[in-house]
């Protein structure tokens, strides 16, 4: 419980710096999640008896929010995955030539789906970054994903199965749907305060329900993903770096998922 307490003292201060400052901290912090998130995923690929091929897979990883940070924006689009589709040719290109046929889908389909995962999706918090109100608007995303955990969480130990006596998912049985309405009707209320009270997006008020909606979803999805992969190499946590919260994939599982969702959701309603 201790640890749990200095890393959230450290860690939240230090997070909303880096979201609000944006730039090279926004960056560094960036290429960090990646590089540990990543290391984390075929780690856990690896312990389950898969061969990821994870120098390149990281080195390839690093190379996109890199990328991203020194393009147009315009340009972005098209970096987020040329480097994935570079890497999956030469690794094909490697296997053609030495003939080596076992296992191939299995083990290149594992690197290139860690760097989908956590590369091309986490990178999207860049491409936030520089939208209007950039620093703003990836801590609104934070906050309201950090209330849509802790709201499913509380509703769900206070009346989950009082309502709908299954639960939510086998992929995490304790989880409830009660719990899941209560993180969605938090974070669209978070939302809406959140921007009537520091007017970080200009759009209307459907628009803004409709983010609240979204994010709300589309952070349980992303918690229940990362489970989904934990079950499946028969782990408890992605890793130790930060004690009792887990590893980098345990705090950030909903954030990979939201990220790329709301981006492109406020570029075709707003920006």
């Amino acid at each position: 419980m201790l640890n749990r307490i200095l890393v959230a003292i450290l860690g939240i201060p230090l997070l909303i710096y880096i979201f609000y400052t944006g730039g090279i901290p926004l960056l560094v912090f960036t290429n960090a999640i990646i590089g540990v998130g990543l290391y984390e995923f075929y780690r856990m690929a690896e312990d389950f008896g898969n061969k990821p091929y994870l120098k390149s897979g990281i080195l390839t990883g690093l190379l996109i929010p890199n990328l991203i940070y020194f393009l147009k924006p315009s340009e972005s689009s098209l970096i987020l995955f040329l480097p994935l589709v570079l890497l999956f040719i030469l690794i094909m290109g490697m296997r053609v030539i030495k003939n080596q046929i076992e296992n191939t889908s299995r083990d290149v389909g594992i690197t290139i789906l860690g760097i989908f995962y956590v590369a091309v999706l986490f990178s999207h918090i860049l491409l936030l970054g520089k939208m209007p109100n950039g620093g703003k608007l990836i801590l609104l995303i934070q906050i309201s994903v950090w209330i849509c955990d802790s709201a499913a969480y509380f509703v769900g130990m206070n009346f989950g199965r009082k309502f709908f006596k299954e639960g939510f998912s086998i992929i995490s049985p304790k989880k409830s749907k009660e719990g899941a309405i209560g993180g969605i009707v938090f974070t669209i209320l978070t939302v809406l305060i959140l921007n009537n009270q520091f007017n970080i997006i200009a759009g209307n008020t459907f628009v803004i329900l409709l983010l609240g909606l979204i994010i709300s979803v589309v952070a349980q999805i992303g918690d229940l993903a990362e489970s989904m992969f934990k079950r499946e190499f028969k782990i408890k946590d992605s890793g130790k770096l930060l004690g009792e919260h887990g590893g980098i994939l345990d705090r950030f599982d909903s954030m990979i998922f939201v990220l790329p969702v709301v981006y492109n959701l406020l570029k075709i309603f707003i920006y």
